[in-house]
C-alpha cells in the first residue's frame, strides 16, 4: 500500500482575487465538462507537482478549444471587461498561450 497516492481536487486558481495580470504557468492535463449548477468546464494544470483547477468561462473555453493536452500552458486574466453585446453587462477577458512539450512533440 505504501505505493498509492491518494487523489485529491486541485486548488482553484482564484484569478478575481489576485486581480488583472494574474496568470498561470503549467502542464495541461485535462478537463472535465458539465460540472455544477452553470455546467461549467473545470480545466486541470499542473504546476510545481500540484494540480491547479481553472474554471472555464465563454472566453477561456473558446481559447482552450486549441490548446492539446500535454502541452505547456500560460493562462492570463486581462481582468473584467464591458460586453459590446449585452449592455450594462461585463465578462472575464484571458489571454492563452501554449507550447509543445517533448512529449506531445512527437506525436
Amino acid at each position: 500500500m505504501n505505493d498509492w497516492k491518494k487523489v485529491e481536487v486541485g486548488d482553484n486558481w482564484n484569478y478575481k482575487e489576485l486581480g488583472e495580470g494574474a496568470d498561470i504557468i503549467g502542464l495541461y492535463v485535462g478537463k472535465d465538462e458539465h460540472i455544477g449548477e452553470n455546467d461549467s468546464t473545470v480545466y486541470r494544470i499542473e504546476t510545481d507537482g500540484v494540480t491547479i483547477s481553472v474554471w472555464g468561462s465563454t472566453v477561456l473555453d473558446a481559447r482552450m478549444t486549441q490548446v492539446k493536452i500535454g502541452n505547456e500552458v500560460r493562462i492570463v486574466y486581462k481582468g473584467s471587461k464591458p460586453s459590446e453585446k449585452r449592455k450594462g453587462k461585463t465578462y472575464h477577458d484571458f489571454e492563452v498561450f501554449q507550447r509543445e512539450t517533448p512529449m506531445t512533440a512527437i506525436e
